[in-house]
């Protein structure tokens, strides 16, 4: 099973350790960390925690969280291509259900400021969740989205999930979303995958 990724125009690998400056950098942004991490500052262990916990996923559950690069980066071709700039951030992970509701796996993704509007979150996004349904055979997806970003409450509808249920009152409040295995199949949402 191979865990890296390509659509037209990003190449999605692993996040490892290698990749920890540039998803500090990216994390710590205000931009990124305003919806992703409640406006809070991530520290470098956490980062280091985070990229810990997105292996050991891959390890286990088939899934984690992905390093969004150009299409021309290639994870063999050494250090210099892992200089490439990061685009940003897509993957899955383990999320306690809204209020209380169980385990989920959540879709989660970020991109710097600057690629924003382009269409590479749900491009990006599309590959993840036809490696989820498709390959490692997730059967639900959820999104938790601030209400405050309507950015990402049209991706998650781009990508065909469907409201799912309010969350708790938060500074921002929070909707969830939800994709579904037997519709993303029934569907093939494969527009933006590269064999």
């Amino acid at each position: 099973m191979s865990e890296v990724l390509r659509t037209v125009r990003l190449a999605l690998h692993p996040v490892s350790m290698r990749d920890h400056g540039a998803l500090l950098t990216h994390w710590t942004g205000p931009l990124v960390r305003r919806h992703l991490f409640d406006d809070r500052m991530v520290t470098p262990v956490q980062v280091s925690e985070i990229i810990e916990a997105s292996e050991r996923d891959f390890a286990t559950e088939g899934y984690g969280l992905w390093a969004l690069r150009p299409a021309s980066w290639s994870p063999g071709a050494g250090a210099a291509a892992h200089g490439s700039p990061l685009v940003g951030v897509a993957g899955l992970s383990h999320h306690e259900g809204p209020l209380g509701h169980g385990v989920d796996v959540e879709i989660l993704y970020s991109l710097e400021p600057d690629h924003w509007g382009r269409g590479l979150a749900a491009e990006a996004s599309r590959a993840v969740l036809d490696y989820a349904f498709g390959v490692v055979g997730v059967h639900r997806i959820t999104a938790e989205i601030d209400t405050a970003n309507p950015a990402s409450s049209d991706i998650a509808l781009q990508l065909g999930m469907r409201r799912w249920r309010e969350g708790p009152a938060g500074p921002d409040g929070a909707a969830y979303y939800a994709a579904e295995r037997s519709r993303w199949i029934g569907s093939r949402r494969i527009a933006d995958a590269v064999p």
